[in-house]
Order: structure tokens, then sequence, then C-alpha cells
């Protein structure tokens, strides 16, 4: 049999693997709703394990949105609305952008494997220039595919949903591929594509460091992006538990920033990051994390509120 046969009944085998773990766990995600739904270890129905870009955010102080906005805008309410709606406006243009590019781009991943599975098609609209600049890095990430297959990769899954009621939370990796590596022992790797603008991945004059235990890396989106593979990573050998395939290998981690030029940026997570993420606490401040973010929604109901006040008269 040759390897990439091989690697496919593998694939096959480990997909059969963590469906019956999902159902074990009675694991799902709707979509519509963004929320995972899992059983804990004391049977019960859970709703309120953080995803890993909730659980990312333990490890870096977050922009006070609501601050900052607020006193550059020297406490008027009504600019600060304003500039509220820009800076939010920014982000969801990029995020249609984003959604776009990689909806296109798992759906084609997937026709070249027989499209074993549906690709949810999140919402999203694109204008000319959006299209334009996702096409190019829809055909960057079609680059960076054929560079997997040409080493030999064979894709495992994408958006595979996964969740572990003795770590206590979920997420869904972007892609993940098995390989066998120079010895010729399987192992497993963890991709994902980022359409961030460049200067989101670079440390700039305001760049702090992040938190505990990655005090000794930057504050950048590339460093938020090399926890949250590792993460995947974890959820995905602890679905594997008492499993032929618990001690498979981990070859890695790469995130891949697509460029609007037709090219990609490979961002390969040194093996000493990922054993890190890999053996930490994995929520040792996921409870500040969830009280900041019920406080930040408590105060932007009482800010439209208030705005709303004011502009009735």
């Amino acid at each position: 049999m040759d390897k990439k046969k091989q690697l496919l009944e593998i694939a096959q085998e480990i997909r059969d693997l963590i469906e019956i773990k999902q159902k074990e766990l009675d694991l799902f995600f709707v979509e519509d709703d963004h929320i995972y739904y899992i059983r804990d270890k004391n049977g019960n129905m859970r709703t309120d394990f953080p995803s890993v870009s909730t659980v990312i955010k333990q490890f870096y102080t977050d922009f006070p949105e609501l601050d900052k906005s607020f006193e550059m805008c020297e406490g008027d309410i009504v600019a600060q609305d304003q500039l509220l709606k820009e800076w939010r406006s920014t982000a969801d243009y990029a995020n249609n952008k984003g959604s776009r590019v990689h909806y296109l781009l798992e759906t084609d991943l997937l026709k070249q494997y027989g499209s074993y599975k549906d690709v949810r098609k999140p919402h999203f609209e694109c204008d000319e220039d959006q299209i334009r600049d996702g096409n190019a890095m829809i055909d960057a990430g079609h680059d960076f595919i054929r560079q997997m297959h040409r080493r030999g990769a064979v894709l495992l899954d994408t958006e595979m949903v996964l969740g572990s009621a003795d770590l206590e939370y979920t997420g869904q990796p972007d892609k993940m591929w098995l390989m066998f590596d120079k010895e010729g022992e399987l192992g497993l790797i963890c991709t994902d594509w980022k359409s961030n603008k460049p200067k989101n991945f670079q440390i700039q004059s305001y760049t702090v460091e992040m938190l505990p235990p990655f005090e000794d890396y930057m504050d950048t989106a590339l460093s938020h992006y090399m926890i949250q593979l590792p993460l995947y990573i974890r959820l995905f050998l602890d679905m594997l538990k008492g499993t032929k395939y618990e001690n498979i290998k981990v070859l890695g981690g790469i995130i891949v920033h697509l460029l609007d030029t037709g090219r990609f940026d490979e961002y390969r997570i040194p093996k000493a990051f990922i054993n890190r993420v890999l053996t930490m606490p994995p929520l040792p401040r996921i409870k500040e994390v969830k009280a900041k973010k019920k406080d930040d929604a408590l105060r932007e109901q009482q800010r439209v509120e208030e705005l709303n006040k004011l502009l009735k008269g």
C-alpha cells in the first residue's frame, strides 16, 4: 500500500474515533448561536465551556474599547458612539473578507477529498475590492495546499468539533493533516490560514508583553495564533485518549498568512512553545476573562441606554 492511501485510511479511522468521542460527550456546535454543547464529568450538559478564542484571552490584555473611545472623544458619548461604529465597521469589513476566503478554500480543499462532508457557509457580504483581494488570498491558499501535498501530507479534517470534559474548553481547528516523518513515524500537523493585515503580525511602538506564561513574547496577532493552534492540538490528543492513536506524534503547527499579493508566509510554531501549551494549566485566569466579558456587556448596554436618553432629549 502506498503512503498516501495508507494515510487516507488512517485519516478516516481517526475521524470515526473522534465521532465516537463526540457522541460520548454529546458534543456538538450550533453555528447560528455559536454555542458548543458538551457533557461534563458529572454528566451535566454544559454550554459555558470557553472556546479556544476565549481561552487565548487569558494571555494578553484585551484592547479597552469603551475606555479608549471615551477618552479619545473627551467624554462626548455621541462622538464616542460614532467612533465605536467606525471601529466595529472596520472589523466587520475585514471579517467578511476573511469568512469568504476561508469558506471557499475549505470547499475547494474538501472537493479534493471527495467532499466527504458539507461545509458550513458563514454569512458574508463583500464588495469588489474585497472579492479581488480575497481571490488573491484564495490563490495563495491553493499554493499552500499544494505545498502540503508535496510534503506528503494528507488532510485529516477541517473544522473538526473538539471538546474535553477534563480540559473544560472547546474549539474547531482550521485544518488538521497527517503525514509520515523522516523516520516513517505517523504524525499530526495543525495549520490555520489567516487574512490579517501584515502590521498585525508585527511589533509596533505600542506593543506590550503577553501575560504569563508567555511574557517572553510580545502581544501580536502572531503570538495569539501561536497559542491557538497548540490548544487545538491538545483538545485533539485528549479526544484520542484510550485509542491506538493516543500517542500520535505532534509534528508541528503552521500559521499561514494569506496576502492580497497572491502569496503566503508560513510561521512555524517552535516545538518548545507547543510543548509549553500542551503542558500548562489551560484555564488559569478564565474566571477573570468571563467576568470581564459580562462587565463589558453590561457597560455597553448602559452606554447605549445613556446615549438613547441623550438623543431623545
